[in-house]
């Protein structure tokens, strides 16, 4: 287990622990938490999500840096075709063959540019795969015992209450049983 996956399972805890602890508003399941301190626990969060998360970002960046080298490259090579069919347009033959080069340029840059994007998606798609696998991984082993302890908690909190409210009613029912009445 990594640092980083360590040190968000500590703040985790701490949020956790936050939550527990925090004052309970009377005849409510609801507790008063302070938010600055929450919201500071998931910034800490965040900064120590695991690098693939990290990853996926510079990913997205790096697809944009490489779209945009592609099309800079294709719009160069047909700049360069036209320059060359228009420089060689004088006679026919030369106008045919100029014509030929330049559709094999374009088709050739077409072709490199399917190539380039291609190569681009099946390279993102492995990293987010991988970054999907390790978030289903971390939302097994990590996220999902943190809900069932949170759900645990909330039922004994409810039983309690629940069990209180039954002893308020059974001293209730003791009162009315001993024959005192309202005036």
């Amino acid at each position: 287990m990594s640092d980083a996956s360590i040190k968000v399972i500590s703040l985790l805890d701490e949020l956790e622990d936050l939550i527990t602890n925090a004052s309970k508003v009377p005849f409510s399941d609801k507790a008063v938490v302070d938010s600055d301190e929450i919201e500071q626990i998931i910034v800490d969060i965040r900064a120590n999500m695991p690098k693939d998360l990290q990853q996926a970002r510079w990913i997205n960046t790096e697809q944009d840096r490489i779209m945009a080298e592609a099309k800079a490259e294709y719009d160069k090579i047909i700049l360069s075709a036209k320059k060359q069919a228009e420089f060689l347009v004088e006679d026919a033959a030369i106008k045919r063959e100029a014509s030929k080069r330049a559709d094999a340029l374009t088709a050739e840059s077409e072709n490199r540019n399917r190539f380039l994007k291609l190569k681009t998606f099946e390279y993102i798609d492995k990293q987010l795969y991988d970054m999907q696998s390790e978030i289903q991984k971390i939302a097994g082993e990590f996220l999902q015992p943190m809900n069932d302890k949170m759900n645990q908690m909330l039922s004994e909190i409810n039983e309690e209450v629940n069990s209180n409210r039954q002893e308020m009613r059974r001293l209730a029912d003791g009162l009315q049983d001993s024959g005192v009445s309202e005036e």
